[in-house]
């Protein structure tokens, strides 16, 4: 791709590689036509509005921007995490705040200030399945009840799995994205075969050029894409592994408990039927019934009559 020559790696702070790969306008621009099914083809449309002294985990946000009385944010996660919304409100408003200084704009005027649009979206290749899309709204977060009815506000993270087999309309019409999959896939399978990182980077690399895939970006800027991975999935990496896997576990101990829990209910349904049936019969031998007409009334074999009376 034209797009991948031009990119290059910024060392004045500590780059993810998703947001060294979209630092690029016409790569962002393809990007949010992807998303929003769109053919912007100005990437000078775009401003950005990604923040150098907003820092999570270590990490600096991914982008930024506006365009089209949009604003929007998008965000790299390797890791589900079910309090996007609340991240994302938190960034939102800080970048609505450069909005208002940058436009000088008077909040106190009696009259009404046209503001972007916030659209958050988080562009999800972790190991936990999930659907295609999904919507996490800051109201989940919210303890108590009808929180979506009583709050003043809402927000919403727009969750895209962009994992290999996940999304085909979004990967179709952003081949970039696709191929970003790929490559982060390629070195999954490698740590997961019992390669060291650096190995299963270095290997995962040769592999995406041969096929390809990131080919100008990975040629072009083999050692700072590796240290950007090295650092990107350093210990926080693992130990968020670790977690989904924990968490994948819990599930499976979960789902075994919940058998155990349906088999005891059975249990406890077939005892409580039995002694219902016993008592059935044991009432309609005192009223002089013989056993094949209990038999019949109840809707059970002669033989299972017979042992139960003989039982009595």
């Amino acid at each position: 791709m034209d797009m991948q020559k031009n990119i290059r790696v910024n060392r004045e702070h500590k780059d993810s590689l998703f947001r060294f790969m979209f630092s690029d306008k016409k790569a962002l621009l393809s990007l949010y036509n992807a998303v929003n099914d769109s053919d912007y083809t100005d990437k000078e449309l775009l401003e950005i509005y990604t923040m150098e002294d907003f820092v999570y985990m270590g990490m600096k946000n991914d982008v930024s921007f506006l365009i089209d009385w949009n604003l929007n944010l998008f965000e790299h996660q390797s890791t589900y995490n079910p309090n996007m919304p609340l991240r994302g409100f938190m960034y939102m408003v800080s970048s609505f705040k450069k909005y208002v200084e940058l436009n000088r704009l008077d909040l106190y005027s009696s009259k009404r200030i046209r503001i972007p649009v916030p659209r958050y979206f988080v562009f999800y290749n972790g190991k936990r399945p999930m659907e295609d899309e999904i919507l996490l709204r800051l109201t989940d977060q919210m303890e108590g009840t009808d929180a979506a009815e009583k709050s003043c506000t809402e927000f919403t993270a727009h969750m895209v799995n962009i994992n290999e087999g996940h999304s085909p309309k979004m990967m179709e019409r952003y081949p970039m994205l696709y191929e970003y999959s790929i490559f982060v896939g390629e070195i999954r399978k490698n740590t997961e075969a019992g390669m060291m990182l650096v190995d299963a980077i270095d290997t995962a690399v040769d592999e995406c050029i041969k096929r390809r895939v990131l080919a100008d970006i990975l040629r072009s800027n083999r050692a700072e894409v590796t240290d950007m991975l090295l650092k990107e999935y350093d210990e926080a990496f693992h130990i968020a592994s670790e977690k989904e896997i924990s968490f994948e576990e819990g599930r499976q101990m979960e789902r075994m408990n919940t058998e155990k829990e349906r088999q005891r209910a059975e249990a406890e349904k077939e005892r409580a039927d039995e002694m219902e049936l016993k008592n059935k019969i044991l009432i309609a031998r005192l009223r002089g019934e013989t056993a094949e007409k209990i038999a019949e009334n109840l809707g059970v074999d002669v033989d299972q009559v017979q042992k139960v009376l003989n039982n009595i």
